[in-house]
């Protein structure tokens, strides 16, 4: 291994360069930390995804007699691209649940008025049930959201409503039947297989015309106005962290390449150019950086598995083992923590001269 190469100080300073490397293994640790905050949308994903599929209208009380409503009703059923279900105007609330990170959060709800309405709308979302036991004052949910508020079947719920079949998605979200006439039908929920998000969104605006009538609006853009904040509460910890790291780090580096000082001062007096010392430097800072994190994801990872499996999915919890915001936020810290680093140490090696020893 040549003097120049990056894994030549590591080969032949094993221990200074594992206090190095151990340094940097904590950077790593912002990836756990983003998985953290990124499991506050796992619990959402699959309420985005059906609130996709489905538009919810209802009527308002400046529509006299409802004629606004009725005669969308009747645009909308005669459209082949919806299939369109009728349903109470009362609406229903979901039982509060745990996030992994101890956050109480409320749930999202869907009402039909029969079990075949509900099967009408699980065929568009892909979910599989068992639909025999269902009936009037029946509720759904999934197997993760009742583990999570401590729910089996047969439970009664406020003192009204039975569960009577459990799904296997995921989701926390809470299905309703409850059952009344035609006449009664003060709200729509507008499914379509062949459109979703903002392409249905805007085909059923198009077809309401200035008719008097309320649209929900997309769950999606609900949830990440409320939860945004977390993301710039993470990357606010994530720039405090990483400077704190990085003046540590540079401080013991900065001792360990006082000592080389003969050493470059030696590369410079045989006439190894400026841009070789900087590279050599650069190519030792970041294989060591390398190490750090192929090490440290290791160890991220198989922290998340036990986590998952000891803690979390026994209370119907789920930290994810890979996000964008946790890949995000490493690259973020370590470059903060690398490039000055690399940048300083190399301007300062450069400068070393062998008369001054």
């Amino acid at each position: 291994m040549k003097p120049l190469s990056a894994g030549y100080y590591i080969k032949n300073n094993k221990g200074r360069a594992a206090i190095i490397i151990f340094m940097m293994f904590l950077t790593s640790f912002i990836f756990i930390g983003g998985n953290y905050v990124q499991s506050l949308w796992w619990y959402w994903e699959k309420a985005e995804d059906y609130s996709d599929k489905m538009v919810m209208v209802s009527c308002i009380p400046t529509d006299e007699e409802g004629r606004d409503f009725e005669s969308f009703k009747q645009d909308v059923m005669a459209d082949e691209k919806l299939t369109v279900l009728g349903r109470t105007g009362h609406g229903f609330g979901g039982k509060q649940w745990v996030s992994t990170l101890g956050f109480k959060m409320g749930a999202y709800t869907q009402v039909y008025n029969s079990a075949e309405d509900l099967k009408a709308a699980f065929d568009i979302y892909g979910i599989e049930c068992d639909y025999s036991n269902l009936k009037d004052y029946s509720v759904v949910m999934s197997e993760a959201y009742a583990k999570n508020v401590g729910y089996k079947l047969g439970d009664v719920i406020d003192k009204a409503y039975t569960l009577d079949a459990l799904i296997d998605d995921d989701s926390f979200m809470m299905f309703y039947i409850y059952e009344v006439e035609p006449e009664d039908f003060y709200r729509l929920n507008i499914l379509s297989d062949e459109m979703s998000g903002e392409e249905l969104y805007n085909y059923v605006e198009n077809i309401r015309a200035g008719r008097k009538m309320d649209i929900d609006p997309r769950i999606r853009d609900e949830i990440e106005s409320e939860m945004g904040v977390a993301k710039v509460i993470f990357f606010a910890a994530l720039i405090v962290v990483s400077v704190m790291l990085a003046v540590t780090l540079n401080s013991v580096v900065t001792g360990q390449y006082i000592k080389r000082y003969y050493e470059f001062g030696v590369y410079r007096a045989l006439g190894i150019s400026k841009r070789k010392i900087k590279r050599k430097i650069a190519g030792e800072i970041l294989l060591m950086d390398l190490i750090a994190l192929t090490i440290g994801l290791g160890v991220n990872l198989g922290l998340e598995y036990l986590l998952n499996e000891l803690v979390y999915l026994p209370k119907g919890q789920f930290l994810p083992y890979c996000s964008g915001i946790a890949i995000l936020g490493v690259v973020v810290s370590n470059l903060m923590v690398i490039l000055p680093m690399i940048y300083f140490k190399g301007r300062k090696m450069c400068k070393i001269d062998v008369t001054e020893f």
